[in-house]
């Protein structure tokens, strides 16, 4: 059975799970770093998840380790940048309970509820966790095996899903859905061209009137080709976009600064075979008011001027300056 490729990843943690025991939590203790742009984070949070599945699905009885990895998941919930709750700690929690009967973890529980503010909202100890592996569908394996890193069991499942979905009801505008985001999990970006594109076909047949999905399946389609680097099909069809839609449509549409920020993208690798690409976002850009700008706009919009050797870069510094100066306020 395909689902067992999981189960045997999963039990590939039995040599941390051993070493912890004899003394080494090099791999799972908190670990914390500066992830970039997303702030302060933890190295061994995914390690630390994975050996949690082990536990759980396996059934081990083992206090101790239960509640020294309750305690380093803490350490993550209490500094973490993004904040968040997460699958460790709801599975540590389920496993903690199990310990609880005396109250004698009460307090790590209360610590956890109070860890953050999506804590605080969401977190609840008495919220039941799956501990039977084999109540597992073929697409809760492909979101644990996304959740866990497993990227070469998750392609395997996903192969098995797609000839399921194939042989039973076929495919439909949600179950393609589905494909493209575990595709672009996976990095398989040239299949997901097809099945942008027919997500595109379809709503341009079903002739609904509803712009925001026109617009919605350009946007992705373009995001697509700029994830692959054909930057000569993105721009073909950013061009298509802004020749055939409806400006008085479209301008107040959130999706279309997203439009925008593509077409940005396009100029920046390019701008020497864009500049008529250019000239008509610029336009766009100039008279986009104040309020409908946001932070990826600028920077972008900074980066297609420059490329282009344009003055307005200049003005765009200026406004993002201000803007940041208000926002940060």
């Amino acid at each position: 059975m395909i689902r067992n490729k999981l189960r045997e990843k999963i039990n590939e943690q039995q040599n941390v799970y051993e070493a912890l025991r004899a003394g080494d939590a090099g791999q799972v203790c908190y670990r914390e770093f500066q992830n970039g742009e997303w702030g302060t984070d933890d190295a061994n949070y995914t390690n630390r998840l994975r050996l949690a599945y082990y536990l759980l699905y396996n059934r081990i009885d083992d206090e101790r380790t239960v509640v020294y990895l309750f305690q380093e998941e803490l350490k993550d919930r209490e500094t973490n940048s993004f904040q968040g709750i997460g699958s460790t700690l709801r599975i540590l929690t389920w496993l903690l309970g199990k310990y609880n009967g005396g109250h004698s973890y009460d307090h790590l529980l209360e610590r956890a509820k109070n860890a953050n503010f999506d804590c605080a909202c969401g977190y609840d100890a008495e919220d039941p966790v799956e501990e039977d592996f084999e109540n597992n569908d073929l697409l809760d394996c492909i979101y644990i095996s996304q959740e866990l890193d497993y990227k070469d069991v998750m392609g395997l499942l996903v192969d098995a899903w797609k000839k399921e979905t194939e042989d039973a009801a076929g495919w439909n505008r949600s179950n393609r859905s589905t494909l493209i985001r575990f595709n672009t999990c996976l990095g398989r970006h040239m299949e997901n061209e097809k099945l942008y594109q027919q997500q595109l076909k379809e709503t341009m047949e079903a002739g609904s009137g509803k712009v925001r999905d026109l617009i919605s399946g350009y946007r992705d389609l373009i995001r697509c080709y700029l994830d692959m680097g054909d930057y000569g099909k993105a721009a073909g069809y950013c061009r298509t976009v802004l020749e055939t839609t409806d400006y008085g449509q479209i301008r107040g549409i959130r999706l279309f600064g997203d439009i925008l920020e593509e077409c940005c993208e396009v100029v920046t690798h390019d701008p020497g075979g864009n500049l008529e690409l250019w000239k008509r976002i610029k336009e766009e850009l100039e008279n986009k008011p104040r309020s409908g700008w946001y932070g990826n706009l600028y920077t972008k919009g900074i980066a297609a001027a420059k490329a282009a050797e344009d003055p307005y870069a200049e003005r765009i510094e200026q406004e993002y300056r201000n803007w940041r100066k208000d926002f940060l306020c």
